[in-house]
């Protein structure tokens, strides 16, 4: 299970509205000061992510909370994120390859149209899978204790 922190926002029925900052690796690596991540993240500035789980453990706005998602539903869904997309991109440009004519004369660049339609393709495709399984409980985090009660440590 990987594991994250995050500050209940708001309480609406039996769900929590949860904020949790967007972290970068930047922090712990040797070479901080001249990676242009670093620098990246600097001027960006923290970002946060907001997102709804069921409150499994009487939270209420203020409290932080400890929530978790199986490490397998992360890598199916860095899986479809990041490999179908290129995939499709590889795919289009062969099958386009092979089929368009050696004497076209744009012929690369027909490809390298059609890689890139292939890559829009695959992401819409990962698009529509995410859409289609974001009921499902697998791909949801859920609230596995509660840590920090008003800014006071949980005994």
């Amino acid at each position: 299970m990987i594991e994250e922190q995050a500050e209940v926002v708001e309480v609406i029925g039996d769900q929590l509205v949860l904020q949790a900052k967007t972290k970068s690796a930047c922090g712990s690596c040797a070479v901080n000061k001249g990676c242009g991540t670093s620098l990246l993240s600097k001027v960006v500035g923290r970002k946060f992510t907001r997102f709804q789980v069921d409150n499994s453990v009487s939270a209420v706005a203020g409290d932080t909370v400890v929530v978790g998602i199986p490490e397998d539903a992360m890598l199916k869904g860095s899986m479809v994120m990041y490999i179908l997309p290129i995939a499709f991109m590889l795919i289009f440009a062969v099958f386009f390859d092979f089929f368009l004519s050696l004497s076209l004369q744009s012929r690369d660049l027909v490809i390298a149209g059609f890689s890139i339609a292939g890559l829009i393709f695959g992401f819409l495709l990962s698009k529509w899978y995410f859409q289609r399984q974001s009921s499902a409980q697998h791909f949801s985090p859920v609230v596995l204790r509660k840590i920090l009660q008003h800014g006071k440590l949980q005994k």
